[in-house]
């Protein structure tokens, strides 16, 4: 990852601006964390990194006041308090960004960025001097040219997330919570991101960063805090702890941090799905390209590029002004995901939450949900013990932690829920799967998990589509990549000779760099 490179100054011995002592918390007599301590100094930085499931979640919601620990203290500027609610972690200058988004989106990126800030009536609310601050943070903390004025459901996954950065730079806040920042953002983002937390971290803010990136964690951190099963297994500056065996620690067991090895099969053939001249009159104006039985087809470009609009388009969730799809040399026009899935086409989308998980239902039910009609026994009911069985099967072969299957989806950590849906999807055997940003939110050993299983799946016939703004795992996992320029098809490229910075100029400009070819 271009930009990140050694960390900045180590902070000074000072009193530290919070700090947690012996926290336990369990729900349902299940301990989700067992005595778990540490400390955040003025202008620190502590990684808190952990498998999905670890804890670092509950943790998060802990100190902004979201939950209340069973057991433990936590201390600011030296004074132990109970953080009762999420106004009071502000006033006390606690601001969390959280990984699952929290926008109003029929309101404006102005609105959504100072509704925290309200009193009084609607009348007397600033609306100039908002628009104007909103603008002063999105252009020059975030170097974004998002609109204040603009309503933030006109925005991308990955626009979304920094407004969610800006809500949490006008608070003033002295301590900064980051639960997985980068996941929906591109490489130039990744590096500006990367930049704004070292100037907080200059002015004197405390932050504590969540992630699974390890470039970002031996970028940023003072301090390195692991936990697994709920417990603190390891800490310490970053020259005590390695990159491999930080993933021991996360994990419990040696893993990959990179699936470079893994060979792609050679692919040959014709195309199982071709793209022709595609646009929705909106976002996506002439797009174009294939994807062969067994062949992994990366689709790069910046956010806003059209990525997940095409994506949209193939199954039917956008409607086509113009252009053709073909499978196998039929052309389809899916009115929806059922009629995608009938045709053999899965799409495993972006903003899994929103759009495939049912939070409030049972896991099972979101486990077995698309195939259900596979689990009808002789008598023409739906058998209770195969549908057991497939979430069993399920959790196993995904690693899938869970507190039971009649638990709520919502009950799940991010990174669970997605392994959830990209199981269960997959367990459809598509003839063209579509992942979008597939390992968003998961950790480093779940992350190796999906690559081998892209790569294996591609090795028994299966076309795939791949999304991802972590540009490294899109040519790692890529035999071919198509780049998108604002809705456009720039050209295509070959991910073991053409290098990142060309791949970013070509989808940044538009242009086509040598390596190219179109």
């Amino acid at each position: 990852m271009s930009g990140l490179v050694a960390a900045h100054a180590v902070v000074a011995d000072i009193a530290p601006a919070i700090a947690l002592s012996a926290i336990r918390k369990s729900f349902g007599g299940k301990v989700v964390l067992d005595n778990v301590s540490f400390a955040v100094r003025p202008g620190e930085c502590l990684m808190l990194v952990g498998e999905n499931g670890a804890g670092k979640s509950t943790l998060k919601n802990i100190m902004c006041g979201l939950l209340q620990p069973d057991a433990g203290s936590i201390t600011i500027d030296g004074s132990a308090l109970t953080i009762a609610g999420q106004r009071q972690a502000q006033e006390l200058g606690i601001a969390t960004i959280h990984q699952e988004l929290s926008l109003f989106p029929n309101l404006s990126v102005a609105e959504n960025i100072h509704l925290g800030q309200v009193s009084g009536s609607a009348a007397r609310i600033p609306w100039k001097a908002w628009r104007e601050r909103a603008l002063r943070v999105l252009r020059d903390q975030l170097e974004s040219d998002i609109e204040p004025n603009t309503t933030v459901e006109d925005l991308s996954i990955g626009q979304r997330q920094l407004v969610e950065i800006a809500k949490a730079l006008v608070l003033d806040a002295r301590i900064v919570i980051l639960d997985e920042p980068t996941t929906c953002l591109t490489l130039p983002e990744r590096d500006r991101l990367i930049a704004l937390v070292r100037r907080l971290l200059a002015d004197g803010i405390g932050v504590i960063y969540i992630t699974h990136f390890m470039d970002e964690v031996y970028a940023l951190a003072d301090h390195i805090a692991v936990l697994r099963d709920g417990r603190l297994v390891g800490e310490g500056k970053p020259f005590e702890i390695p990159r491999s065996e930080l993933g021991r620690l996360m994990a419990g067991r040696d893993v990959a941090e990179s699936i470079g090895a893994l060979p792609l099969a050679p692919v040959s053939g014709p195309a199982r799905l071709r793209v022709v001249n595609l646009a929705d009159g909106d976002l996506v104006h002439d797009v174009g390209f294939s994807v062969r039985p067994g062949e992994i087809v990366g689709l790069a470009g910046l956010v806003g590029s059209g990525r997940s609009e095409v994506a949209e388009l193939l199954v039917g969730l956008r409607r086509a002004s113009s252009g053709q799809v073909f499978l196998d040399d039929v052309a389809v026009r899916p009115a929806g995901t059922r009629e995608a899935l009938g045709l053999g086409i899965a799409l495993i989308s972006e903003d899994r939450r929103q759009d495939q998980a049912f939070l409030e239902r049972p896991v099972l039910e979101n486990m077995t949900a698309p195939f259900l009609r596979r689990l009808i026994g002789s008598i023409g009911l739906l058998s209770n013990r195969a549908e057991a069985e497939t979430a069993a099967k399920l959790s196993k072969s995904y690693h899938i932690t869970h507190p039971g299957n009649d638990s709520p989806m919502s009950s799940l950590s991010g990174g669970n829920q997605q392994k959830v849906i990209i199981g269960r999807w997959l367990q459809t055997n598509p003839q063209l799967c579509i992942l979008d940003e597939p390992t968003k939110g998961i950790d480093i050993g779940a992350r190796e998990l999906i690559h081998r299983l892209i790569v294996d799946l591609a090795g028994k016939g299966m076309a795939i589509l791949l999304i991802s703004s972590d540009l490294p795992e899109l040519m790692a996992l890529s035999h071919r990549l198509v780049i998108l320029h604002k809705g456009r098809t720039v050209g295509e490229a070959d991910p073991r000779t053409v290098s990142p910075s060309e791949l970013i100029q070509m989808a940044s400009s538009g242009s086509v760099a040598g390596s190219a070819t179109q």
